[in-house]
């Protein structure tokens, strides 16, 4: 073997093919460095081939882009021009795409090849490898960490375009303005806002937790694990915790359902003229009681301080008629106070078309 020649080689971590040197001793197996730092990452972390040294930042990422998201409602809400749009929807893109570059680094130590990859981002392999280049993608998560790194340690490189919403504690809110405005409350993830409110629930009660959980048929270390959100009960369970709980079942039952959504690629959307064949009935009563069960999971505030935190755009009567009867508010109305609770207002904007069909057509026709 002439010791200088060239082979044609695949990198075995992002399958670039290069020109390997034949030489005396052991041969380079990888593209670059880079590829080796990753694959040497991959084959020494402790917790075994079937994890990632990137799942620890999947949560971070994700919370990031749901803040930003977060942020970007909250703007539409308050009037924000064009401009300052603009700037959060670029924040929201950036986290985007640490994101994806986050995961092509997860797939591909996970041994996925660039096709699998890229097919969800409509790319093929070739492609998606010229976009994301393995020392890019290095190079884009080491910023990303490292900026994350600097707000952590509180001082944040780039402040923030909307301070984060948060619920204000009982000493700081204003209870006795009727003009002063709050932050919505706390948005919290579904899982998160089913057990707020089994939790609220629960405390409402003033039973013991051993107690609840003997009339639950579970013991009282799963109903803590239960109302902490960092286990989800089943369907049954939640039903007889709540009944247990003198509470609604039908409240909680959307709040569930959503904690239980399954995970993968969204569905196709559906089409307007699907909602047509609802039934308005039922989708209002529906909507009554999603709107109910984000406001136990926000622990019930006061109606005076949920319409502080829509800016004062709805009065406390609507708010009480959403909550109360098949009173349909317009759909920026509703948004404001689904936002102002601390949900996402197009989960229940499929319901809001439904409950709204009838109305809008006897409108039309007269």
């Amino acid at each position: 073997m002439a010791v200088g020649a060239f082979r044609n080689a695949t990198c075995p971590q992002c399958g670039t093919p290069f020109r390997q040197e034949r030489r005396q001793g052991r041969p380079f197996t990888y593209c670059s460095p880079e590829c080796k730092t990753l694959a040497s990452r991959r084959n020494k972390r402790p917790d075994g081939p079937g994890s990632s040294p990137y799942d620890a930042d999947l949560q971070a990422v994700g919370e990031d882009i749901d803040q930003r998201a977060n942020n970007l409602l909250a703007a539409i809400h308050n009037g924000a021009g064009p401009r300052e749009l603009l700037w959060i929807a670029a924040d929201v893109q950036r986290s985007l795409q640490d994101f994806t570059a986050l995961n092509i680094a997860r797939g591909r130590a996970g041994g996925q090849t660039w096709d699998q990859l890229g097919a969800p981002l409509g790319f093929s392999g070739e492609r998606l490898r010229k976009k994301w280049p393995m020392i890019k993608i290095m190079r884009r998560l080491d910023t990303y960490r490292n900026s994350r790194a600097t707000r952590q340690a509180g001082q944040p490189a780039v402040p923030p375009a909307l301070p984060s919403p948060r619920r204000p504690p009982a000493e700081e809110a204003d209870t006795d303005s009727d003009t002063a405005t709050a932050a919505p409350f706390a948005a919290q993830t579904p899982p998160q806002q089913l057990a707020g409110a089994l939790s609220f629930l629960q405390r409402r009660t003033g039973k013991p937790l051993r107690q609840t959980a003997a009339e639950t048929g579970i013991s009282p270390s799963h109903l803590s694990r239960l109302l902490a959100g960092t286990r989800r009960p089943s369907w049954p369970v939640a039903k007889n915790l709540v009944a247990a709980c003198d509470g609604n079942p039908h409240e909680i039952r959307p709040l569930w359902e959503n904690a239980h959504r399954p995970t993968g690629p969204l569905p196709p959307p559906t089409p307007p003229t699907s909602t047509f064949a609802g039934d308005p009935g039922r989708a209002r009563d529906q909507l009554r009681d999603a709107l109910r069960g984000l406001y136990l999971a926000a622990e019930q505030p006061e109606l005076r301080r949920i319409r502080a935190a829509t800016a004062h755009t709805l009065s406390t009567d609507h708010i009480a008629c959403a909550f109360t009867s098949p009173h349909l508010l317009d759909w920026s109305a509703m948004s404001r106070l689904v936002f102002a609770l601390g949900g996402r207002p197009a989960d229940l904007r499929p319901l809001w078309h439904t409950a709204t069909h009838h109305h809008l057509m006897a409108e039309a026709f007269g």
